[in-house]
């Protein structure tokens, strides 16, 4: 694709106009964690306020990777940040790419059923994060009523689903 001149530099990342006019976001670090706990039948979720699009959200316990990180490592850190859920065991699920017109990040998708511990949230300076438990039948009755819309959560699902960690409903 080739772009326009940048419009905007920020830190590690670039924002371009395509000839067609539409923006694409460049990230050097262009790489983010997600993980499906599953624990006595109920899923790990963190429902925060994003004020992006000025709602409340329900999504699975993930974020960036920080310098020299491999993807496994990030996982297990922002979990324990995330939630205070430390796990023994994560089975990579693959790569998910949201907005691939838009912007070159994706993130790394894991799964863990083996919990070890449960601890407290060492959250970031502008984290609002409460961590909810949700029964798997809930989690995908919310997102077909619509209610829950994150499209990294329904696309590990659905590969929790393929690789046989989740029932198919």
């Amino acid at each position: 694709m080739k772009f326009h001149k940048p419009l905007l530099h920020h830190k590690e990342s670039t924002v371009f106009e395509t000839k067609s006019g539409s923006l694409f976001i460049e990230e050097k670090k262009a790489a983010s964690v997600a993980v499906v706990v599953l624990h006595e039948g109920k899923i790990t979720l963190v429902k925060q306020f994003r004020h992006q699009m000025a709602e409340l959200t329900f999504e699975l316990p993930g974020g960036g990777l920080e310098s020299n990180e491999d993807a496994e490592q990030g996982a297990k850190r922002e979990l324990k940040e995330e939630t205070g859920i430390v796990a023994e065991q994560f089975t990579y699920l693959g790569k998910f790419h949201p907005q691939p017109y838009f912007i070159n990040r994706f993130s790394h998708l894991y799964f863990t059923d083996s919990i070890t511990s449960f601890g407290n949230q060492k959250l970031d300076e502008d984290e609002e994060i409460e961590v909810v438990h949700m029964p798997v039948s809930i989690v995908f009755k919310t997102i077909r009523e619509g209610k829950i819309s994150d499209g990294e959560l329904g696309y590990a699902l659905f590969l929790c689903q393929l690789n046989g960690f989740l029932p198919h409903k």
